[in-house]
């Protein structure tokens, strides 16, 4: 299935909210704000620590590096927030930038596209994600996920 533009959020949403066992995300840009244009995007984070707070496993990748280039200034928020509600948070070693925006739930479905997990990307910018269910596909996303995920660090 197709996202386009504010597609997205919704099925994000319920992608999170249907997972018994894990969710794997990873981002460029990650935006917990209470601001009220982010209210729609506060639902999804909050579901997110509500599968938390259930015992769900939870991985998030996020992008930062030391040197702060190129790196939104919301994600040190965030990683606190994340961190806050025990979620294991990874970024990248050698400053490599984490680009990929990819939602997995319990390693059967998964949105993968354009879509950063900020305000403007699910409001304002032209963006398209894909929501995929194709078990082959979803596998080898899994398997790329998960070896990106264990070699990279804990901030």
């Amino acid at each position: 299935m197709i996202l386009v533009d504010e597609d997205f959020l919704p099925q994000a949403v319920a992608l999170v909210s249907t997972a018994k066992k894990r969710i794997d995300i990873s981002t460029f840009k990650a935006e917990i704000t209470s601001k009220p244009r982010g209210r729609r995007l506060r639902c999804f984070f909050d579901c997110l620590f509500e599968k938390r707070e259930a015992g769900l496993q939870i991985n998030f990748l996020l992008n930062w590096n030391k040197d702060h280039r190129a790196v939104p200034l919301c994600n040190i928020s965030t990683i606190r927030e994340l961190k806050n509600h025990k979620i294991n948070v990874r970024i990248l070693p050698n400053d490599r930038c984490s680009h990929a925006k990819i939602i997995i739930a319990d390693q059967d479905k998964a949105i993968i596209g354009s879509h950063n997990l900020s305000v403007k990307s699910c409001h304002n910018n032209f963006e398209i994600s894909y929501l995929d269910f194709n078990p082959g596909s979803v596998a080898r996303l899994c398997k790329a996920y998960d070896h990106t995920f264990l070699t990279a660090i804990i901030p």
